[in-house]
């Protein structure tokens, strides 16, 4: 047996498998000592990159098109939807004792709210105090408030689209059944 061995032991197979423990030791030491920052940028080929491990944060902004969107995580307000878009209004006169009026315009049921704002007829007679979206955001509410002169009409405006919530179905959460304005008056 041992001499058998010994024919083995020729000096070309002692240095095939010396090179082979080296290679391979070779590239075990160099996956283990290669990091991020030893690799050139814009080097690495897309095909060499593991699927799903790229952070959105080392996206470039707008170089996705929207074959490579899955639409189904998106929510909120889609292309399709701002074809319905609804705008309602209400007027209110203000007070002229100072005292601040809120009114608000609210969109239809299942509507949403993404936008709006305020006007006054005389905007150097009167003011509007904040305007925004009202809480369930099924409306734009508006504040303001007239100081002297003859009435002053405060006009309030939402732009109102029938949106997916987060979560759930369009109208979720419905808006009031009346649908009409709503009107407060501080004291």
């Amino acid at each position: 047996m041992i001499v058998r061995i010994r024919t083995l032991l020729t000096f070309s197979n002692v240095v095939a498998c010396l090179a082979l423990f080296i290679a391979l030791g070779g590239s075990v030491y160099a996956a283990g000592k290669i990091s991020g920052k030893q690799i050139k940028r814009s080097s690495l080929p897309g095909n060499r990159i593991k699927p799903k491990t790229i952070p959105a944060n080392r996206i470039k902004p707008n170089s996705l098109s929207g074959q490579q969107v899955n639409e189904k995580t998106l929510t909120g307000v889609s292309a399709a939807s701002l074809a319905d878009v609804q705008y309602q209004t209400t007027s209110m006169q203000l007070p002229r004792n100072g005292n601040v009026a809120t009114a608000t315009a609210n969109c239809p049921p299942g509507a949403y709210a993404i936008g709006g704002g305020a006007t006054l007829s005389n905007s150097e007679r009167g003011i509007v105090n904040e305007d925004g979206p009202s809480p369930l955001r099924t409306g734009w509410m508006a504040s303001g408030y007239s100081w002297f002169g003859p009435a002053l009409t405060m006009t309030v405006t939402a732009v109102c689209v029938a949106v997916d919530k987060p979560g759930g179905a369009a109208g979720a959460q419905s808006a009031p059944a009346s649908g009409g304005p709503v009107y407060e008056f501080a004291e």
